[in-house]
């Protein structure tokens, strides 16, 4: 179990399913701590994208935000994270990648996963419902952005 502080709140986080041989492994990134930085001037509907173990979901969680991703383990993850800090599991919506997204998302966050072909997908949906006005912020390790990353952002969402 860990503790972190994200958006001024400590929270406790841990890795799901809770292993005791990975007690040392954090359930968040640096990703995560970089994404949240970003996000304290923009209103209104949150996107959050790839959310690992559920670190976003609770810094945002009093957002209201909607979490895609393509992980079963990863929604368990952040629900279990969630009642673990006395968060209200429901102030996350929780949805599949395949469903449509909510139209006009004042902020989305993207953890770039390392599938360009997830990301590519996901593109591709946000592309349908963003606004000239979306604040668009993605991030992660820089060993997973390439050149092939870069022009897919570019390629799909100008």
């Amino acid at each position: 179990m860990s503790q972190v502080e994200l958006n001024g709140e400590l929270f406790t986080l841990e890795r799901f399913p809770p292993n005791a041989e990975e007690e040392a492994l954090q359930a968040w990134e640096a990703a995560d701590e970089y994404l949240l930085q970003q996000v304290n001037d923009v209103d209104g509907l949150t996107l959050i994208f790839n959310d690992s173990f559920g670190a976003l979901g609770c810094a945002l969680a009093e957002r209201n935000p909607v979490s895609i991703n393509d992980s079963y383990v990863s929604e368990l993850a952040t629900r279990y994270n969630l009642r673990m800090n006395g968060i209200d599991e429901e102030s996350v919506r929780f949805q599949d990648p395949l469903s449509e997204l909510p139209a006009a998302p004042a902020l989305v966050l993207i953890k770039v996963p390392k599938q360009l072909a997830l990301l590519e997908q996901q593109l591709r949906a946000l592309r349908e419902v963003v606004t000239p006005e979306t604040r668009i912020i993605a991030a992660a390790k820089a060993r997973d952005v390439h050149n092939s990353t870069l022009a897919l952002f570019e390629k799909i969402l100008g």
